[in-house]
């Protein structure tokens, strides 16, 4: 047991006035507690714990508050220690504990506002879910009865995105009351946002290689990315980009946009969970703190310069029409925002802000750039044929084809799709148009 607990105090530090760094310059022990904010006794009692006796004690106190953001020290100090020599070898063996709560919540001040966000970006993309459901159902009863696949991947990422919320919100109010949270939830957050982004990610890549317009508007084969120079995989991958469908079912066969398909697919989950290693309090995926979060980044770079290369050989093909192409400009500025936006505020949340304000300036940043993507990708794809030029031509109008021009096309289920015979995916009466 501690023999002499006179001297044995728990002692608040903090930086107001520049105390913290006064007190690291100090030498003696009784000249740091000068610049002490407070200092309580710890005084032990004898307990019994589950059979056996302990000396328990405990220390209750409130940190006052500061108009602005203020870090705080605790230290567990005996200045008699520094007066006569002793032997470590005497010291007892000390267990301790502290928990610091914000009123009665287990959750800091530093995020306050997030349960409120989280609400909101439900509340957001649950009505664009509900568009897109409504625009879906609509197609489906048309008399083509086709829904194109594009509307149904952005509804699984606004799924995603709703998913990744709701277990965040789950996880934060549970961590407001055990001080634990549910890190069944957090680590189910992380994970349907990283597929929420890689969804995305494929969309932007596939409609910016082609994917959606007709034949007529792209050059098919190598002549479609001449400006790519010789055949490379970034040609071959572009090429495969304009029918992810067909080249996901050459995946055994190599295909490199087949490849690249499951490895954003792969790749996010893995640094999704490898991410949660650094930090399982709170969903951090996008941090740049670690070094997951730093490959996620820089990743997201990469493909923001396929989307360029991909995007500009649509423009730049001499089939393009000319009325197309100031869309196609525009549509490149929107997605090489997304891809670079979220790095750009990742790095400067890094640079620029003080340790306690990363996590929910990060949080504020990333639901800013993932819900304005979402509601550009869901005009994109429902937005009427008079929408836009891009709307005119692409293959996303269910009304565009007679219901003689969608059987001709359909002869086969998804089995034969493989083989590159049908663009038609059938689900009873609805037809999900792959091309």
């Amino acid at each position: 047991m501690y023999t002499d607990e006179r001297f044995l105090k728990l002692t608040l530090f903090n930086e107001d006035k520049g105390a913290w760094g006064k007190t690291k310059k100090e030498q003696l022990c009784g000249d740091k507690l000068r610049h002490a904010q407070s200092s309580h006794s710890i005084v032990f009692n004898s307990s019994n714990i589950n059979g056996e006796t302990y000396w328990v004690a405990h220390v209750d106190t409130v940190i006052p508050k500061f108009k602005s953001a203020m870090y705080w020290y605790f230290t567990l100090n005996d200045c008699r220690l520094e007066q006569t020599y002793h032997s470590i070898k005497d010291a007892p063996e000390m267990e301790y504990s502290i928990l610091v709560k914000n009123g009665d919540s287990h959750v800091s001040a530093d995020e306050d506002g997030m349960n409120k966000l989280h609400i909101l970006q439900i509340i957001t993309s649950s009505a664009l879910l509900l568009w897109v459901l409504f625009k879906a159902i609509k197609a489906a009863k048309s008399k083509s009865g086709q829904v194109h696949i594009a509307l149904i991947s952005v509804a699984g990422a606004i799924w995603c995105d709703i998913i990744s919320c709701a277990s965040e919100l789950i996880h934060s109010s549970a961590y407001a009351m055990n001080g634990v949270g549910n890190y069944s939830f957090d680590c189910l957050a992380s994970h349907f946002e990283a597929q929420c982004d890689a969804i995305v990610a494929l969309v932007l890549l596939t409609v910016g290689a082609g994917w959606t317009l007709p034949s007529d508007v792209l050059i098919s084969g190598k002549n479609n990315v001449a400006m790519l120079g010789t055949s490379s995989w970034v040609q071959k991958t572009i090429s495969g980009f304009r029918s992810p469908i067909e080249a996901i079912h050459q995946l055994k066969k190599g295909n490199p946009a087949a490849i690249m398909v499951v490895l954003i697919l792969v790749l996010h989950a893995v640094l999704a969970q490898w991410g949660r290693t650094f930090n399982d309090e709170f969903d951090s995926y996008h941090s740049l703190e670690h070094r997951p979060g730093r490959v996620l980044m820089w990743f997201r770079v990469g493909l923001g310069f396929i989307f360029l290369a991909a995007s500009a050989s649509v423009r730049n093909n001499g089939r393009c029409p000319r009325a197309l192409k100031p869309f196609l400009k525009k549509f490149q500025i929107v997605g090489i925002s997304w891809f670079l936006s979220l790095p750009f505020v990742a790095m400067y949340v890094s640079s620029a802000m003080h340790s306690h304000q990363k996590h929910f300036a990060l949080v504020v940043g990333a639901t800013i750039v993932q819900s304005s993507s979402l509601a550009s990708l869901v005009w994109l794809f429902t937005g009427d044929k008079d929408a836009s030029p891009y709307h005119k031509l692409s293959n996303l109008q269910a009304d565009k084809y007679t219901l003689s021009s969608s059987l001709s096309s359909s002869a086969a289920t998804l089995s034969s799709v493989g083989g590159g015979s049908s663009n038609i995916w059938k689900f009873g009466k609805t037809k999900v148009r792959l091309d």
